[in-house]
């Protein structure tokens, strides 16, 4: 595997006292060693923009699940440095983490009850929710033909090994009762070249990543994405199954991002101290007894939040407007504004 090295790893003087005070009740294997090594092990995509990229090697991590290792990092090591980043291929990304190779996995994995139950592992909070969709060439939809893909010639489909793609356009192409032909690419860069190369004319991939991929070809306006229901997928960060107090500490600094989002609290908002008579107080700053018991650092959802803002900020900055990408937040949005997205009540 390939690694990217954090840029530095010195612990600061509370990281380093609550590493000493951490008690057998409250510890984990998983937060041990991290504590021990000195920074978080994230395992990423080998590349999918708006995901997890590096555009060059030595060039910093970018995308939306990057952003939520680094939320992680500073949840547990007070530093959004304190980071490695391990690109995995989907074959093996799941065994990584059941091993032990990665501390947690953002590496836009869709949870199946399957995966749970072979790896080991957990999907402790789903962070996006996309489906698969299909990338054709506008020059391949004929007119008068029928719409979408059943209107193509023939449907040679590129797709990602170790994903949940195959047993998803398995049975919709089925249903459909459409022929198919579908070509496994041991990376996101295999099979966007069998794509561009013409090896294949479809390329299928969940509709986010999908959108970062058609920019990266030469002339994407010539490609369009089907607007076909294919599958639904939650994806969101994945960890061992056998630790349960890192379960628990990753699901919260996840839920985190979001109760900011839903109570208006924007990094901006967070640069000051926070009073404690403020309203928002008790979720910023959580007790020293709260915060030890799920192994995470004194005044943590304040310190993430001032690192990297709520979940609105980091969508839009990585995958919307803000961003190459434009996308709009869809079911991805709060549920108060029609969207999936909810967190259970930090009282």
């Amino acid at each position: 595997m390939q690694v990217s090295t954090p840029s530095g790893t010195a612990l600061s003087s509370e990281f380093a006292h609550r590493r000493a005070a951490m008690s057998g009740s409250t510890e984990s294997t998983t937060l041990a060693r991290i504590r021990a090594r000195g920074f978080l092990r994230a395992g990423v995509s080998q590349g999918i923009r708006g995901l997890s990229l590096q555009e060059h090697a030595g060039a910093p991590w970018q995308g939306f699940d990057v952003e939520l290792a680094k939320a992680l990092a500073i949840a547990v090591c007070g530093d959004v440095d304190a980071i490695e980043f391990v690109p995995t291929a989907p074959a093996q990304r799941f065994a990584a983490v059941a091993q032990g190779e990665v501390d947690v996995g953002t590496f836009n994995a869709s949870a199946t009850l399957g995966r749970e139950l072979a790896h080991g592992i957990v999907f402790p909070q789903p962070m996006l929710f996309d489906g698969e969709a299909f990338l054709v060439r506008r020059a391949d939809l004929l007119p008068g033909a029928a719409p979408g893909v059943a209107g193509l010639i023939e449907r040679r489909v590129a797709i990602q090994n170790g994903a949940t793609t195959r047993a998803n356009l398995e049975r919709w192409f089925r249903s459909a009762g459409l022929g198919f032909e579908l070509v496994e690419h041991a990376s996101p860069q295999a099979a966007l070249q069998a794509y561009a190369s013409g090896a294949c004319n479809v390329y299928a991939l969940d509709h986010i990543p999908l959108t970062g991929e058609r920019l990266r070809l030469p002339d994407p306006v010539a490609h369009v994405i089907l607007d076909e229901a294919v599958s639904k997928e939650a994806m969101g960060p994945v960890v061992v199954a056998s630790d349960p107090v890192w379960v628990r500490a990753v699901t919260w600094v996840m839920r985190t991002l979001i109760e900011a989002e839903e109570l208006g609290i924007t990094r901006g908002a967070c640069t000051h101290a926070v009073q404690p008579l403020s309203p928002h107080a008790p979720f910023l700053l959580p007790s020293p007894e709260r915060c030890s018991r799920l192994g995470l650092i004194d005044r943590f959802p304040q310190r993430v939040i001032q690192g990297l803002g709520n979940y609105a900020e980091i969508f839009e900055r990585t995958l919307g407007t803000a961003s190459p990408l434009n996308l709009p937040r869809g079911r991805n949005a709060l549920w108060r504004d029609g969207g999936l997205l909810i967190s259970p009540s930090f009282d």
